[in-house]
């Protein structure tokens, strides 16, 4: 019903000549895809014509700091990668093959498995990419991209094979064979042949890995770094002119398939669509230039630069209410800003001809004249605008702020552990027995690996809230002491890429003091104090009022508020209803936390409750949620939200936030004093605090029992 009452009014809203427009398109696109769909059922849907080998590199293996990856982490991470055991979105390290056995999810479990197709070479066993190896249930690869289904049966994540076939293990491989040059023969090879097994098993537009093309992109930009660097160690040609040509072949479809796929919508674009920009973008800069191949990198950094603006306020956070997306786009944002500045000579010279007037795609191709970026024709190089430069430095400098000193950032909003590269290994080993001790998704773990695997082997346990890379490859970027940190490979990575360093004119914190106004005494009351073991040393207060964001920090403690928008432009697609809630570390460790996300479709009404006011740090007050979502799989990713927050009062030591939802009145005041936080919260009803909720996911899929 409230989806209903939605789209009525949201219907009119909408001009009648509007209205008809949206119809006759939709009714054209539908024409559109029965005619593909019945062209690519029919014929085979890979192309006909045989690319040029890519030429260039853009990353020189010699200028790499691997010094902080050791030889244990390089070679229990290659092992698992050719072993064909993954960890991914919580599903512990097990094998996926045709014959695997899941292990499910909170008790739902499929068993789907089918005959293995023919494999690639008599040493490799091939990867079964169309299954969701945390619960068993496999899509069909023979079935039109855009007939596959998401959320439609309890437990199972379409996420699972769209983050496998994001290859993002493929540049680790190259990694760790430098680290290790014993690793070489082994993981060139392994690279070659999960290529081949992915081409063959995953032609374009058909199954379950073309269905989302943020991650056809995340997947291009990966093959393609990886193919980078292993080309230049591969000394015996196992990577010959035949692989060459399939490898180039595949890239040039990812391609097109992005450029016909573009998750663009004129209301509103997200973290989708700068992925799919960015593998465009990654796409056309290794590619040999031609008219097309020169279009699609115009409009590649046209839009990159377009998407600053959108996704990135002006203080620096990024609009979609999380400090996870915030990585995510943040990471998109300075490798695609590497390889603009960073593009070879050859292909600024082919930008100073690109044809604008024969694209056919929204949005339009601008003319080079009307770019907000411009060639110095001197050096060859691409100018950004100053504001880009400024606000990416921000976007960086926003993590810097948010980490504790445990190394971690809180979280706000969504997290699904998203990330454009996983370069680094971030993360702590642990064993087995102790994993599924202490993670709930892994209960039965090791039950399942028993076969293939010792009771005490390693398992390596990814911190996904350790954003230290993201940080080390804004140093490679700009020349700030802030971004200097001991992950050393990004910064290489980055400052190998761009050939150049950048430089902001905007340092400045936006730090308001505001005095305070007179606002309404509320009638009911709660005080909490956190007392501390020693004096506050070195007090600062730091804002980020666009992203609604504000810090309180010293030697002994780190506070961030959470009064973010609702993000997306009032969308709220991960965006949780934790508004005015606060996470604190202090004395060496974290007092409050937000329990983060969890799982998106698999489970629903998990999805709800780890976004629900009750499950945050702050109180329930009339059995309201600070916003409502519609019920299904559409709800899981839009918030119908009514609040209104508003800053009364911040100065050095103090904050005094008002939030207004359903004709509730709720204010939260927090004093910093000389040896504690006090929190005093005010409302116009009575206040509910839930303290029953003993869950905490630090990554998506996982989750454990707070102590």
């Amino acid at each position: 019903m409230n989806k209903l009452i939605t789209l009525t009014r949201k219907a009119l809203t909408i001009p009648p000549n509007m209205i008809i427009k949206k119809i006759v398109q939709k009714i054209y696109v539908s024409v559109e895809n029965t005619i593909q769909k019945k062209r690519d059922l029919r014929m085979g849907t890979h192309i006909n014509f045989e690319m040029p080998f890519i030429h260039v590199s853009y990353i020189d293996i010699w200028e790499l700091d691997l010094s902080r990856i050791d030889n244990v982490s390089a070679t229990f991470l290659s092992r698992m990668y050719c072993s064909h055991r993954f960890d991914l979105l919580g599903s512990g390290w097990v094998e996926n093959s045709y014959d695997s056995v899941a292990l499910g999810i909170e008790g739902y479990k499929y068993d789907m498995n089918i005959i293995a197709p023919r494999s690639v070479s008599e040493e490799y066993e091939p990867i079964d990419w169309q299954k969701d190896y945390k619960s068993g249930f496999r899509w069909n690869k023979k079935k039109w991209y855009k007939d596959q289904r998401i959320g439609h049966k309890m437990g199972v994540d379409i996420k699972v094979p769209w983050e496998l076939a994001r290859m993002q293990h493929l540049p680790q491989l190259a990694l760790f064979a430098l680290v290790d040059n014993n690793l070489i023969d082994q993981n060139i090879k392994e690279f070659k042949y999960q290529v081949l097994d992915f081409i063959e098993n995953n032609p374009p537009r058909m199954g379950v890995n073309w269905v989302c093309t943020m991650d056809v992109g995340i997947r291009a930009a990966n093959l393609l770094v990886a193919y980078d660097l292993f080309l230049q160690m591969d000394e015996n040609n196992v990577l010959n002119d035949d692989f060459k040509q399939i490898f180039v072949n595949s890239i040039y479809e990812h391609g097109l398939h992005i450029i016909n796929n573009l998750e663009y919508s004129e209301k509103l674009t997200s973290n989708h669509y700068l992925s799919d920009i960015a593998g465009l973008l990654f796409i056309s800069a290794f590619l040999e230039s031609n008219k097309e191949i020169d279009e699609w990198l115009a409009f590649s950094i046209q839009e990159i630069i377009s998407e600053m603006r959108k996704e990135f306020y002006e203080d620096g956070g990024n609009f979609e209410s999380s400090t996870n997306y915030h990585r995510l786009s943040g990471e998109l944002m300075v490798f695609c800003t590497a390889l603009i500045v960073g593009l070879k000579k050859e292909k600024v010279k082919s930008l100073q001809k690109y044809n604008y007037k024969k694209w056919k795609i929204k949005p339009r191709l601008l003319s080079l004249d009307k770019q907000e970026f411009s060639i110095d024709t001197q050096e060859f190089i691409i100018n950004l605008p100053q504001w880009y430069i400024d606000r990416l430095f921000k976007a960086g400098r926003l993590t810097v702020d948010l980490t504790k000193p445990s190394g971690e950032i809180p979280q706000i909003g969504d997290n699904d552990s998203g990330r454009f590269f996983r370069l680094s290994p971030n993360g702590q080993f642990i064993t087995n027995r102790e994993a599924e001790k202490k993670y709930l998704n892994l209960q039965g773990y090791n039950e399942l690996i028993k076969e293939y695997v010792q009771k005490d082997e390693l398992y390596w346990d990814e911190n996904i809230l350790d954003h230290s890379t993201f940080i080390s490859a804004m140093g490679g970027l700009y020349e700030e002491e802030i971004f200097k940190n001991n992950v050393m490979l990004e910064n290489s990575i980055i400052a190998s890429m761009a050939k150049q360093k950048l430089t902001t004119n905007d340092k400045s914190y936006t730090n308001p003091i505001i005095l305070g106004e007179k606002i309404d005494v509320l009638p009911f009351s709660n005080e909490i104090i956190h007392a501390s073991q020693s004096t506050f040393k070195n007090l600062k207060q730091i804002s980020y009022p666009d992203s609604g964001i504000y810090m309180f920090k010293a030697d002994n403690f780190h506070l961030t508020i959470c009064a973010v928008p609702l993000g997306q432009k009032g969308n709220g697609g991960h965006t949780h209803n934790d508004k005015l809630s606060y996470e604190l570390w202090l004395d060496g460790k974290d007092i409050i936390k937000d329990p983060g996300t969890y799982l998106y479709t698999p489970l629903p009404h998990r999805r709800n409750e780890f976004r629900s006011t009750k499950v945050h740090n702050i109180p329930m007050i009339d059995n309201l949620e600070q916003n409502e979502w519609n019920e299904g799989v559409n709800g899981l990713f839009h918030i119908l939200g009514t609040i209104d927050i508003k800053v009364h009062k911040l100065n050095k030591d103090s904050i005094l936030l008002d939030l207004k939802y359903e004709g509730i009145s709720f204010q939260r005041k927090i004093t910093i004093k000389k040896q504690n936080i006090t929190v005093i919260d005010f409302s116009n009803k009575s206040l509910v605090y839930s303290n029953n909720f003993n869950y905490y996911s630090n990554g998506y899929g996982k989750i454990y029992e707070k102590k």
